[in-house]
């Protein structure tokens, strides 16, 4: 097998219908990951003209950061190839039962949820969202791969017919495995199974066989997650829901959710969630917007679930927090107050609000978009803590850039 303008070098996985070779770009002198679809395929010319057809949309996608890059397709005789970049890192999968299991599931989550926000918008739907698809970059972010062959799967190709399957059975929602038309909330069923497996280290429903597993994904109930995880398990019930009339009804909406957990929107999780005193001494919170869970969730793994026992705190903060600095001085050059001991509670909840300002600087958010960035959340740490370095650190680096 020979593909003009690339030198084969190894065969780094195979699908259902395609292989991808490590292979050399002559005229760049680069690797690339080489897609290279089985010849039987070429039969059909109708499938064979709308991959050539997609896979130049798709490669209007790769300006992406999450978004793996397409350099170049064509056709070599009966082969059809797809020029991607090559990422020599581990996929989702590998490390999921490998003992790397990323810390910080929903910011991969959320990278591959952007990912599918930009596809979905120019009206691509993956079909096959799963670890194996989930890469990861020497920078540690998540890139998803595998666009273009699912989306260009019509029921007129007649895969079904030659034994070809759209989708992974592991993956896939109730509306695939039933045969029905999807749309891009199939994405974020499959989304939410990424998710449970990430969080508990296996796969949700496995049968005996690919027929069984489907159905469990039509009829078994929605699993419950870990205990320690269990917090999260409101996300999980609405991305798995078996009516898509009751998943998350966008992409965005999942990137979102993932922030009010996170407690990087501090409109909708840190002031809405954040206890308050009322005139008899008790502490209330507004209603949780999400779905209902066995037991209470409090929006946002940095704020709500944390200050429950740290309220009071919160709602009489300016009895014991220290004065917020001049608006002339940075809250880095600010004087360190005498501090007081933390309680276990204000611990946790400084150790998930660091957890927070980390993600938002992987991902390049210092200073915007306005109540949810690095910068502010790095804030939120001194308020409760303000002789914590790491956060005066933090702040003094990014109000440098």
């Amino acid at each position: 097998m020979k593909i003009p303008g690339y030198k084969l070098i190894s065969k780094l996985g195979q699908g259902g219908m395609a292989s991808v070779y490590l292979a050399l770009q002559e005229s760049l002198d680069r690797e690339v990951a080489l897609k290279i679809m089985d010849p039987k395929m070429a039969s059909d010319e109708s499938f064979c003209d709308r991959f050539l057809k997609e896979g130049k949309i798709v490669a209007q996608l790769s300006s992406h950061p999450d978004i793996v890059t397409v350099y170049d397709i064509g056709r070599a005789g009966d082969y059809y190839y797809m020029a991607m970049e090559y990422i020599a890192g581990p996929n989702l999968k590998d490390r999921i039962y490998k003992g790397d299991n990323p810390k910080q599931p929903l910011l991969v989550i959320r990278q591959v949820a952007s990912a599918l926000q930009m596809a979905h918008s120019r009206g691509f739907i993956h079909r096959d969202v799963k670890p194996a698809n989930i890469l990861f970059k020497e920078s540690g972010d998540a890139v998803l791969s595998d666009f273009g062959i699912a989306k260009a799967v019509q029921a007129d190709t007649q895969l079904t017919a030659i034994g070809y399957a759209v989708g992974t059975p592991e993956y896939m929602s109730p509306e695939q495995a039933m045969g029905q038309a999807v749309d891009f909330r199939a994405d974020l069923y499959c989304l939410g199974v990424v998710l449970y497996e990430m969080l508990a280290e296996k796969k949700p429903y496995v049968g005996q066989d690919p027929f069984s597993t489907a159905l469990m994904h039509i009829n078994n109930p929605v699993p419950r997650l870990p205990e320690k995880v269990g917090d999260l398990q409101p996300l999980i019930d609405r991305l798995m829901a078996k009516d898509r009339e009751q998943r998350y009804q966008s992409a965005q909406e999942v990137i979102d959710a993932i922030d009010r957990y996170m407690g990087a929107t501090r409109a909708t999780a840190a002031v809405a969630e954040i206890p308050q005193a009322t005139e008899a001494g008790k502490i209330s919170s507004k209603k949780d917007s999400l779905p209902k869970s066995p037991k209470p969730l409090y929006l946002g793994i940095g704020f709500g679930l944390l200050l429950i026992g740290a309220g009071l705190a919160f709602a009489f903060r300016g009895q014991f927090l220290p004065a917020t600095a001049p608006a002339s001085m940075s809250s880095s050059e600010a004087p360190v107050p005498n501090s007081r001991p933390l309680s276990e509670d204000e611990q946790q909840t400084v150790a998930r609000l660091l957890e927070a300002a980390d993600a938002h600087m992987s991902i390049g958010r210092l200073k915007e978009p306005p109540g949810s960035n690095a910068l502010e959340t790095y804030r939120m740490v001194l308020e409760l803590d303000p002789s914590n370095s790491t956060a005066r650190q933090a702040i003094k680096t990014i109000e440098s850039r």
